[in-house]
């Protein structure tokens, strides 16, 4: 396996690697400048030079990519009420815990877009079906589930996030987890809030499917604050309003309400 690095982001290179179902990781471990981290089997070099990017690439193993991860990564707050950890053995200093499995899926609980989602999220997800589009490591849906969510829908288009997500969900006993491999097309089931963290132009391509669906809530992450206005320029909000936003360093996310009729 190749571990690729870049260093400037792009979201035209990030939605190429999506398409490839291709995870994009944001290392920012010791709090140093991020590193945009992609690992795969095949040779990605000519899509990097297409979009021009820079970037450097070594050979690395499974095994030595998750003993990585355990040795930078730290537990913590999701929010104020939520922790997480990567073993079996932590326990919150109070509220709920979320134990996370560190693998090739997006959501460790250490980004700030996973961390504003989870603070808009924890406030309407109990007593309500909740819908995880992009689930990654389902950290999102754990979190859900055990801040008393009735029901929860976890998928992703990538089938590598979707076997660490099933490891988590079992990790946490959420027995009340669907998980399956697809896109927001694939959700059959009304979810009462729909909670999506992934980037902004690929929030921009599902919203209008997320909306058809009438959810109470939507709650929108990985938006950088410097693209926040144009991204609710960009979306048809008809029949939603605001109802809450979360700022965390550089990102926000948004949760938007049903109107009342």
């Amino acid at each position: 396996m190749k571990e690729y690095r870049y260093f400037i982001r792009s979201e035209e290179l990030e939605e190429a690697l999506l398409d490839m179902e291709l995870t994009v990781i944001e290392d920012d471990f010791k709090n140093e400048e991020v590193v945009f981290i992609v690992y795969s089997q095949d040779d990605l070099s000519s899509v990097f030079n297409d979009f021009g990017m820079e970037f450097t690439v070594k050979d690395v193993s499974e095994t030595g990519w998750e003993d990585k991860w355990k040795e930078f990564l730290q537990p913590g707050w999701l929010t104020d009420n939520v922790y997480y950890c990567f073993d079996t053995e932590t326990s919150a200093p109070h509220g709920r815990v979320v134990r996370i499995i560190p693998a090739l899926a997006f959501g460790t609980g250490t980004h700030a877009t996973t961390q504003a989602a989870a603070r808009l999220l924890e406030g309407v997800a109990e007593g309500r079906r909740v819908a995880d589009v992009g689930c990654g490591s389902a950290i999102l849906a754990i979190t859900a589930s055990v801040c008393g969510a009735e029901k929860v829908y976890a998928f992703d288009i990538d089938d590598l996030a979707m076997g660490n997500a099933r490891e988590n969900i079992e990790l946490n006993r959420c027995t009340n987890i669907s998980a399956w491999t697809g896109g927001i097309e694939s959700l059959k089931e009304h979810a009462d809030v729909i909670v999506a963290n992934i980037i902004t132009k690929v929030l921009k391509s599902i919203h209008a499917d997320v909306a058809a669906r009438k959810p109470e809530y939507i709650v929108y992450s990985g938006i950088l604050q410097e693209e926040y206005d144009e991204f609710m320029n960009s979306i048809d909000t008809d029949g939603y309003e605001i109802d809450a936003a979360c700022e965390v360093k550089e990102w926000k996310g948004v949760r938007l309400k049903r109107c009342s009729v």
